[in-house]
């Protein structure tokens, strides 16, 4: 008698969430490139001091030792955290509006913002439950060394494949 009851229920909530999902990426492929960086956290946090030409190189010229003082702690981690998404809907867009694209650089792209936000996540969590600063360090140099790295496939990327928007986009992320 309660296993129909919760197989209807179940089904239910099934069919809601994946027409809430679909809802969702409906709303998001219909964002204008002004809507989609408006999202975007300001670079307030120490991306400069990190990387020389941060768009360009990804070589970070920081230390794990001293990656937490330089991107302000919890403040730059949450930054990349909410960015790298944004980034990716960026490429998204690009990829949408431009000619010739290349999927594997894009799936590269979209892996690149997994790790951020788990390296990011696992940074934060060690940083609220350890006494040690080492473990939050090492994931914050590995969110940055993979974020810096990012935003250089990013450009590359706009500027291969959709130069109309090369402009905008470094308005938007410089």
């Amino acid at each position: 008698m309660i296993l129909p009851l919760l197989q209807v229920i179940l089904t239910a909530l099934l069919v809601a969430y994946a027409g809430f999902w679909r809802r969702q990426q409906m709303k998001r492929r219909a964002k204008s490139w002004e809507g989609i960086v408006s999202q975007l956290r300001c670079n307030d946090w120490g991306i400069e001091e990190i990387s020389e030409r941060f768009l360009y190189k990804s070589e970070v010229q920081v230390t794990t030792k001293d990656v937490w003082q330089r991107i302000h702690g919890c403040k730059g981690l949450w930054a990349m955290y909410k960015n790298s998404p944004v980034l990716v809907q960026l490429a998204d867009y690009a990829a949408e509006h431009g000619e010739g694209v290349d999927l594997e650089m894009l799936e590269g792209l979209r892996s690149d913002a997994f790790q951020i936000r788990l390296c990011v996540t696992l940074a934060l969590a060690q940083y609220l439950l350890s006494a040690s600063s080492v473990g939050p360090s090492v994931n914050a140099h590995r969110a940055v060394a993979t974020y810096s790295a990012m935003l250089v496939k990013l450009t590359a990327f706009i500027q291969e494949y959709s130069t109309p928007l090369f402009p905008r986009y470094l308005d938007a992320v410089a």
